[in-house]
């Protein structure tokens, strides 16, 4: 992992997991959005969910989220970082999803997040996530 020290490391699992706890908290979808770099891509489409692109475009389905659902809680773990250097790095986590549709039954999904991530103005952004589930 050359070129990827141990405080980018703990940056990096440190923007997933805020990311996932703004979604769970409820944060405003400009906070979570904020996760994502201006031309970042949020990809869902293994679920059935459009592609996002653009942090417009993340923000509006956050704001989607936010609207139809009652609750949704992230769990991660196995966050490994792959690949990366000073600027660009690419990793992994398994993801359990928790959720409760306004008007709906409550669901659960399993699977892995992967995300690629740019350092911006000395913060890690996440360029593209993709969520592929497991089964």
């Amino acid at each position: 992992m050359s070129g990827t020290g141990i405080e980018d490391r703990l940056a990096l699992q440190d923007m997933l997991v805020g990311y996932c706890r703004a979604i769970d908290r409820r944060a405003s979808a400009d906070d979570a959005a904020a996760y994502y770099v201006e031309d970042g891509v949020l990809d869902n489409s293994a679920v059935g969910a459009p592609v996002a692109e653009g942090r417009a475009a993340v923000r509006a389905m956050i704001d989607g989220m936010f609207t139809s659902m009652a609750s949704l809680e992230h769990y991660l773990s196995n966050v490994l970082v792959e690949t990366g250097d000073a600027e660009t790095a690419q990793l992994s986590a398994y993801v359990v999803a928790h959720g409760q549709p306004n008007g709906g039954d409550a669901f659960s999904m399993r699977g892995a997040y992967v995300v690629d991530a740019s350092k911006v103005d000395g913060a890690w952004r996440i360029a593209r996530l993709t969520f592929t589930p497991f089964g």
